[in-house]
């Protein structure tokens, strides 16, 4: 019996030498109260979704970037977060070969976190203003002209459902510039028709109103009219039980538009949002107009996209338009000059 009692005596002690070892090896936390991070996660996306209004993709967004996090630097106690794993995700992020701006929005999470921890739940966490996130190379606008607009258009087959259904979605991008998931968010009773209107609700949960002009109205007559169904969804998938239609199909059905017009260029739906802006600007539009079409809540966004983005050519030919040093009076300069 001593014999036994010495030997389960042995192997506990082996047991709590191991599990110290196995502590030692991982990042020591300080003791206490502090929340672990995928604890805290239901709550600050709780918070998000009722006191800063994001909408379900943004939530999702976010609870993966978290749960990243997580996997990256362990699901240690958010009081621990420190500029050693901070600086070890961004490498692993890094490493993995993401982008400059999937990094930037990971990031922007991170802090974002930091800041409800902080401010929120009053907790002494790492300073969120630390976290510093990678420069964004600027990318050009993709935009088509009007004439590659017009190509697109034409590519279309109207003849079957799907297609009169694509091209009423393309006039609809086209004439609002709204982005793909307001447009597929639109039910039939969203738009005035009289007023050529309709409010959709965009970026931050923000309403706004956006418009349409009289070809577009037509195009969604039609495609309403080829439906049987009494679905509230705009735009429906085909089949025995239509659905709203998703993005994700959308961009490849676009993609395959844009080859059949033999563009050269791989059209999505936000390069019609920004062919529309562009045309806008093109046409002599004032730019705090066009912010306005876009729902940009800052008015340096849209000054980012679409200012300076014209070609040399288009340069050029603004030039040769707009600048003009003649005087709209028949007089001589020293006529108008006193004395």
């Amino acid at each position: 019996m001593e014999f036994d009692t010495q030997r389960t005596k042995r192997s506990e002690d082996r047991a709590s030498a191991e599990n110290q070892e196995i502590r030692s090896e991982g990042p020591q936390h300080p003791e206490g109260s502090s929340p672990r991070v995928l604890e805290i996660l239901p709550r600050f996306l709780d918070h998000l979704r009722v006191e800063d209004g994001r909408n379900a993709r943004t939530l999702a967004r976010y609870q993966y970037y978290v749960e990243r996090l997580v996997r990256e630097i362990g699901d240690c106690p958010v009081e621990a977060v420190n500029g050693e794993m901070v600086t070890l995700y961004k490498r692993r992020l890094l490493d993995a070969g993401l982008s400059a701006a999937t990094i930037s929005g990971m990031l922007s999470c991170l802090r974002t976190l930091l800041r409800y921890l902080r401010d929120v739940r009053k907790l002494q966490v790492y300073d969120p203003e630390k976290v510093r996130r990678p420069k964004i190379p600027k990318r050009e606008v993709e935009y088509l002209t009007s004439e590659e607009v017009q190509r697109f258009l034409r590519a279309i087959p109207i003849r079957t459902v799907v297609g009169l259904r694509d091209r009423a979605l393309v006039e609809v991008l086209c004439s609002s510039g709204m982005r793909i998931s307001e447009a597929l968010s639109l039910n039939r009773d969203s738009i005035d028709w009289e007023a050529r209107e309709a409010n959709v609700i965009g970026k931050g949960s923000k309403e706004r109103k956006v418009y349409f002009d009289e070809g577009t109205l037509d195009w969604l007559v039609q495609y309403l009219e080829r439906r049987w169904d009494d679905q509230r969804a705009l735009f429906v998938t085909t089949g025995y039980e239509p659905r709203r239609v998703g993005a994700q199909g959308t961009w490849r059905r676009l993609r395959r538009y844009g080859r059949l017009a033999g563009l050269g260029k791989d059209v999505y739906p936000h390069m019609l949002r920004h062919t529309m802006a562009t045309t806008l600007l093109m046409n002599g539009c004032p730019i705090g107009h066009i912010r306005t079409l876009l729902g940009h809540a800052h008015l340096a966004t849209t000054c980012r996209y679409y200012l300076g983005r014209m070609s040399d050519a288009e340069a050029k030919a603004a030039h040769a338009k707009y600048l003009s040093y003649e005087s709209d009076r028949d007089q001589d300069t020293d006529d108008v000059l006193p004395g």
